[in-house]
């Protein structure tokens, strides 16, 4: 559904419907629907748009009104109406716009007129980003989704809810919104309705983004700072609209690929404002276009309608979504101090003006606002929003917030009813939409009887859900869940088959705060007993307390590096039993809390258990009777222990780790933060130390971290990871209190792509003493064979990994991966090159998911 979020959404809005207005169709010279088209009251914001048919309906009291009707590529017309009690029909033909270029206001020989104009619109960006400091929207929406295709295995199901192949699926929606400079949202969803669940809401709380961003959802806008090392333009003409000079921009990727644009932008001449654009963007091989219109608003040029559509195929699904906007502004606050009528020189074109400005006194610019080099532009603005910062840091504002969005739903926005709509609505339905409300309505009077006759599944008990598992909701938020044990039944060397058996009860309260509590059996053939645990949790976002406890088989690994569900297939199949237990009565306190002042989360517990060395059963045997191959014991191999056996003994083991981010941002949504992912670098610690007065280890163990993500450009992060430490004090320890690393020898790899070697082995290299631990990884979505763009557009990347290992046993121990990610949307393969120091050890290949399969345990 993010495809469906793609953060162009402005602001979405309508005017209430009045007793009069203007109805009728927008074509071209040769009768053609033209879709979309902007309808305006001249001076005003208040409009809306046709509909895919070209036609419009427009509701306006009465009176003498002057229309603007505009259409991208097409000549703006003027008509002057009288608007009386009724309905005028008023049908528009619009004329293709002719480019002009005999006569360009910006010359430069040297290069091609779009760059000067393209500078000075740059410059301005965030200027124009900054001059309204609050303003009242009304907004109107509608979205509307088209399949094409649905797998087999979900059609019938799906056809039961209303969705079908060639069938529109329609969402509206009514809003009224606040905005606060610089990022501070108020939402009041006045009404819905969704041609498929009416209870669903309004996709208007989602992010709105502006062009004039240096970056949307990750796209890099043609206007940011950095839109020279990823586009080249080109000057396409200009033509005259309502008094002002239009210029065509020609937006043209270096390389067209994801988190790029594509297409046109028109700029306004003198203001360097941006009058319309049209362009396109893919993201997972789905195509994006967005345009947008915008219209003078107390003499700032504001987006007033936009059209967004997403096309594709994605995980056996085809079709189109189509998003429609229309915006209405109220009252506005525009800043006094950025005034709009500036003049801004290129210094490559006009040199020599550009110098003068700049020697001028800058607090003297700031004051006067007269002119200014693009250089200086930049720094004023600059300027301008960090005073602006320190004033609303005065005011006791949060600095960290990046958005602030309120979003409260009206009690009646699902339960207006059709006369409300139709009276409401100001872009006229389609017949696709029309037939689609029909249809739900339809479905809707068959569930509603079968209701009335029937309980919901989710509140009784069927023999099945034994074996199939089942989820019961029970009122004031009580829910029981049984797992499935089909999904459970896994087999190693140890245990033999094992069958497992897990339910969970859960009770909510408030937004956050809850309680659970999962009893976890488990029966192994291969040794006939029972075993399992008990864990119960107490919490909310903020904090967790986890008491937990029982006997269990664990990997002597406690970070897990095998599934249980990997090392059964592993050994059944391909007679490779890579997982390494032991048994364990255990008892485990666990409390954590995180967040706290935004910048740190911290973990502690205390775990008493009760070890004991476990060894292969007799007689093993694989599906595949492997010739060269035989069953390895369950004890591991180490380099720098001899022997890895241990005799029974407690263990009463405090763990302590902290993580810090001290540049962590967020946004706050209805009062709640949602943090985001700093570029900035972020540290951990873990301590560990075995407790000699109630076990049989004695040891202290220190570690520490860093991490960080790099942004190189769209698609192109530098993600690296680096771990040191070792064992303070080791009177006493066994082998599972070893620092174990998260190795790899199996094919199929599952797990964190960064953190994880590719190809080290287990336990080979555990060690008692320091070690340091490093991970590189380069993701990018053009290098070798994505230059090729019919790979890059398919949604392809490539990486570039180093993992490097150095302790006692392993010296310089490194992997150097080369990897192809999102093959086929979530299948990944990668060479990895293996080296014990510089000298090269073997190649191997491995084959991973870009899914998550790390809960098949």
């Amino acid at each position: 559904m993010r495809f469906f979020l793609f953060s162009f959404l402005f602001c979405f809005i309508v005017s209430l419907a009045q007793a009069g207005g203007i109805k009728g169709r927008i074509a071209n010279k040769k009768g053609e629907a033209l879709p979309y088209a902007g309808i305006v009251i001249k001076g005003t914001s208040e409009g809306t748009i046709a509909n895919d048919e070209g036609l419009y309906e427009f509701s306006l009291p009465a009176g003498s009104y002057e229309v603007v009707f505009q259409y991208l590529g097409f000549k703006t017309l003027t008509q002057n109406v009288v608007i009386g009690n009724d309905f005028k029909e008023l049908n528009i033909t619009l004329e293709e716009q002719a480019l002009n270029l005999d006569e360009v206001k910006v010359d430069n020989k040297r290069e091609d007129p779009a760059y000067t104009i393209m500078r000075k619109a740059i410059s301005k960006a965030r200027f124009h980003q900054l001059q309204v400091r609050s303003y009242t929207a009304k907004v109107y929406s509608r979205s509307t989704a088209l399949p094409t295709k649905i797998p087999y295995l979900v059609e019938r199901r799906l056809k039961k809810e209303g969705v079908q192949e060639g069938k529109a699926i329609i969402n509206e929606s009514v809003a009224e919104i606040q905005y606060r400079r610089p990022n501070n949202f108020k939402q009041h969803i006045i009404s819905t309705r969704n041609s498929l669940d009416n209870s669903i809401p309004s996709p208007n709380e989602y992010i709105l983004a502006s062009l004039y961003s240096p970056e949307i959802a990750g796209t890099i806008s043609p206007l940011s700072p950095k839109a020279f090392s990823y586009y080249r333009f080109e000057y396409e003409g200009y033509f005259e609209d309502r008094g002002q000079i239009i210029n065509k921009i020609k937006v043209i990727p270096k390389a067209y690929g994801e988190g790029i644009f594509r297409g046109s932008l028109y700029i306004i001449d003198e203001r360097w404002a941006i009058h319309s654009y049209d362009l396109e963007t893919t993201t997972s091989g789905l195509d994006i276009s967005a345009k947008q219109i915008f219209n003078p608003v107390q003499n700032i040029w504001l987006p007033v309608n936009q059209q967004f559509r997403i096309k594709g195929s994605y995980l056996g699904f085809a079709g189109e979504f189509k998003y429609l906007v229309s915006l209405t502004y109220q009252k506005m606050d525009i800043d006094p101090g950025l005034k709009e009528e500036i003049v801004v020189h290129d210094p490559k074109v006009d040199a020599e003006a550009a110098e003068k400005v700049r020697k001028k006194n800058l607090e003297k610019m700031i004051r006067d606002q007269k002119e200014f080099s693009t250089k200086n532009l930049k720094k004023f603005t600059k300027e301008y929003e960090k005073e602006l910062k320190k004033e609303n840091k005065k005011k006791g504002e949060d600095t960290r917030i990046v958005r602030e969005d309120s979003i409260v739903i009206d009690s009646m926005a699902n339960k207006r009813d059709t006369v409300y709509w139709e009276n409401l609505r100001p872009i006229p339905l389609t017949n696709s939409e029309v037939q689609s409300y029909a249809m739900q309505d339809s479905i809707k009077i068959i569930k509603d009887a079968a209701k009335e006759n029937s309980r919901p599944d989710s509140t009784y008990f069927k023999g099945h859900h034994i074996l199939v598992g089942n989820t019961y909701n029970f009122k004031n938020q009580h829910s029981l869940h049984i797992e499935s044990p089909l999904l459970a039944f896994y087999y190693n060397t140890v245990e033999g088959y094992a069958l497992n058996l897990a339910a969970e009860y859960q009770k909510k309260w408030s937004k956050s705060s809850y309680f659970n509590i999962r009893p976890y059996a488990r029966y192994t053939f291969g040794r006939d007993r029972f075993n399992g645990n008990l864990q119960a949790n107490i919490g909310n976002k903020r904090s967790n307390l986890l008491l937990t406890g029982g006997e269990m088989v664990n990997q002597i690994n406690r970070d897990n590096p095998i599934t249980p569900f990997g090392n059964t297939i592993s050994t059944l199949i391909f007679e490779r039993n890579r997982a390494k237990l032991y048994q364990s009565k255990f008892l485990k306190a666990e409390y954590s809390f995180r967040n706290i002042l935004d910048v740190l989360s911290i973990n502690t517990s205390l775990e008493y258990e009760k070890r004991q060395e476990l060894f292969d059963m007799e007689n093993l045997q694989s599906y595949i009777n492997w010739s060269n191959r035989t069953f390895i014991p369950n004890r591991p191999l180490n380099d720098e222990l001899e022997n890895t056996g241990f005799p029974n003994h407690d263990a009463l083991i405090f763990q302590f780790s902290a993580d810090i981010r001290p540049w962590r941002r967020y946004l706050v949504r209805n009062g709640e933060k949602r943090y985001l992912q700093s570029k900035k670098p972020a540290f951990s610690v873990l301590y560990k130390s075995g407790l000699p007065f109630a076990g049989d280890v004695d040891y202290k163990f220190l570690q520490g971290g860093i991490r960080q993500s790099i942004d190189l450009g769209p698609r192109n992060t530098i993600r690296y990871s680096i771990k040191g430490g070792g064992f303070l004090s080791k009177k006493e320890l066994y082998f599972p209190d070893f620092r174990h690393f998260l190795g790899n020898e199996s094919f199929f790899r599952m797990g964190d792509p960064l953190a994880q070697f590719r190809s080290l082995p287990y336990y080979a290299h555990s060690t008692r003493s320091w070690f340091i631990e490093g991970h590189a990884l380069w993701s990018m979505q053009r290098f070798l064979v994505t230059q090729l763009p019919v790979f890059r557009l398919s949604g392809l990347k490539e990486t570039v990994q180093v993992h490097y290992l150095f302790s006692p046993t392993s010296r310089h121990y490194s992997e150097i991966v080369y990897g192809l990610d999102h093959i086929l949307r979530f299948f990944r393969v990668e060479t990895v090159a293996q080296f014990d120091g510089s000298k090269l050890h073997k190649v191997e290949f491995r084959v991973g998911t870009t899914f998550r399969l790390s809960d098949l345990r």
